[in-house]
């Protein structure tokens, strides 16, 4: 299952078969499959393939977790995405994506 739009970011299920192939291990979350150019998204730096595991240090265990905590921010709010990324060196980095929430939220 898929979720498109919400800060031009499109995400799905991180299954134990996606994480696999992206060599993230056991984690949990939603992984991003395609960000929208000229996006929030865009903006702060999110990257095809990124998993999120937290939005505002709530933890992110799939599609209804992330659509939960999306619909919680309002306009102007700050936002803190905590996200796995995996390097070239075969190693999975932590990095915190943050920003203010659009005036206009993409739902």
């Amino acid at each position: 299952m898929k979720s498109r739009g919400q800060f031009g970011l499109h995400v799905e299920e991180l299954t134990p078969d996606i994480a696999r192939k992206l060599g993230m291990g056991k984690l949990t979350g939603v992984v991003v499959t395609q960000v929208e150019p000229a996006s929030f998204g865009e903006d702060i730096e999110f990257s095809r393939g990124d998993v999120i595991v937290e939005v505002n240090h709530v933890p992110i265990n799939g599609l209804a977790d992330y659509r939960h905590e999306i619909a919680q921010l309002k306009p102007g709010q700050d936002v803190l995405f905590k996200v796995a990324r995996h390097a070239d060196n075969d190693r999975v980095l932590t990095l915190f994506l943050a920003g203010a929430v659009p005036s206009q939220i993409a739902k």
